[in-house]
């Protein structure tokens, strides 16, 4: 049942979210919309998402808002450390005053700012229909509730989200670096120190659910003049073979490669240009929360151990243990903004005020075809998704060693600055047995 109050709220009932039991499985949740404007935008749109969830370890969790023309958003995924609990009274608005939940602890209770962007939801559509919270398990042993949820629609929905007048379409507004009417803009990747350093920990070996690892976060922003924009090419391969599209299986019983290219996009005088260069590859990942495509080693997680001098100089470095590289999805979960302290590297915050171009690129989701991370967008990994650890070795002796993300490791992409790719931060291990 569904309620309409105030004309601009909308309240659904709810019920219970199933543990995960080795397969793909949503618990959707719908909430009825009606009455209201035929379009809504940056004027008039949807503010807020509320909801109480009762669950013993939210980190198994991921939560999505989808409206009715199919567009979604993460409001959070995997939060909450390895022992959060519960979702209580829990609201999700653009500028929520109690800060970006990937920062916050459970139970979450106050106004967040949501993994994804409340701005691709207020994109032109008839908000009149079925709007549903999707919420998926994604590890065994535990299970939940939702209270309830409500959705709140009004004026000014998303402020603060303001982005520069350069775009695809006109690039008069458009700015190269040194001030000439042609360049090409290209996109600066860097990790951002914050999210790392809040969310790192070590596992004893004895540990249930992750033995003898070092899980951390990783954010990687784009603080270039262009964004980072992988293009599919359509071209499959297992391993070396061509074959005919994506739903191919490959030998090994995995799917098939897309080779993918890098946009490059350029200022010429009033437009906007691009060319593409051959890059990497994508892959469909069907693991749990994931059944999107991701782009292949894009982050390298290593610890390193430097022996210094009786005067503190580095006379070697050792790597002790170095994790796979990372595929991830790349689009925008976040947007740099310089009234906070997110995206702040060697005591500089980027955003609207000192980023050219600002907001060029606008990537929402994971398709085949297109990905990437905008003109000050960000795309956030937690310490509790697959893949973010690494193992360190049995018998490692207690003492401090140096932990190392880096981004594009294979150095596949262009950029404007590859010296700022690598993130590194002291860390103290305690012996591994």
């Amino acid at each position: 049942m569904t309620v309409f109050a105030s004309g601009q709220s909308f309240y659904g009932t709810g019920g219970v979210i199933h543990d995960f039991k080795g397969g793909f499985k949503i618990d959707s949740f719908p909430i009825e919309v009606s009455g209201l404007h035929s379009k809504i935008d940056k004027n008039f749109g949807i503010a807020k998402i509320c909801f109480t969830i009762l669950h013993p370890k939210v980190s198994d969790l991921k939560i999505e808002l989808i409206s009715p023309d199919g567009t979604s958003i993460w409001l959070t995924n995997r939060n909450g450390k390895d022992r959060g609990r519960h979702y209580t009274n829990t609201c999700f608005r653009s500028n929520g005053f109690s800060g970006y939940v990937h920062q916050a602890g459970a139970p979450f209770t106050g106004e967040y700012i949501p993994d994804g962007r409340m701005t691709f939801l207020n994109n032109g559509q008839d908000p009149n229909g079925t709007w549903y919270l999707m919420v998926q398990d994604l590890r065994t042993g535990e299970k939940g509730a939702l209270n309830f949820v409500t959705l709140e629609f009004s004026e000014n929905p998303t402020p603060n989200t303001d982005v520069s007048p350069c775009s695809m379409e006109d690039g008069t507004a458009c700015k190269c670096a040194d001030g000439g009417e042609g360049c090409e803009l290209l996109p600066d990747l860097i990790i951002l120190p914050r999210l790392t350093l809040d969310q790192v920990k070590e596992y004893p070996w004895n540990d249930p659910y992750y033995p003898g690892q070092l899980r951390l976060a990783a954010s990687i922003a784009n603080i270039g003049e262009g964004p980072m924009e992988t293009f599919g090419n359509n071209k499959w391969y297992c391993g070396s073979e061509e074959v005919k599209d994506s739903m191919v299986i490959c030998n090994d019983e995995t799917h098939p490669r897309q080779q993918i290219n890098q946009r490059i996009y350029k200022k010429n005088g009033n437009k906007i240009e691009w060319q593409d260069r051959i890059a990497g590859t994508n892959y469909f990942d069907d693991k749990p929360g994931h059944n999107h495509y991701h782009v292949d080693d894009w982050v390298e997680f290593r610890v390193v151990k430097e022996i210094k001098d009786k005067k503190g100089n580095v006379l070697k470095r050792e790597l002790v243990s170095k994790g796979s590289k990372v595929s991830y999805c790349l689009f925008d979960s976040g947007i740099c903004n310089n009234s906070d302290s997110i995206c702040v590297l060697n005591g500089k915050t980027y955003g609207d005020k000192n980023l050219v171009n600002y907001g060029l690129g606008n990537y929402m989701d994971c398709k085949s075809l297109k990905q990437g991370i905008s003109v000050g967008g960000y795309d956030t990994y937690g310490m509790m998704y697959e893949g973010q650890y690494v193992s360190l070795p049995k018998g490692l002796k207690s003492g401090d060693y140096i932990l190392e993300v880096e981004v594009d490791p294979t150095g596949i992409y262009k950029e404007k600055d590859k010296s700022n790719n690598t993130f590194k931060m002291p860390i103290h291990i305690s012996q591994q047995e």
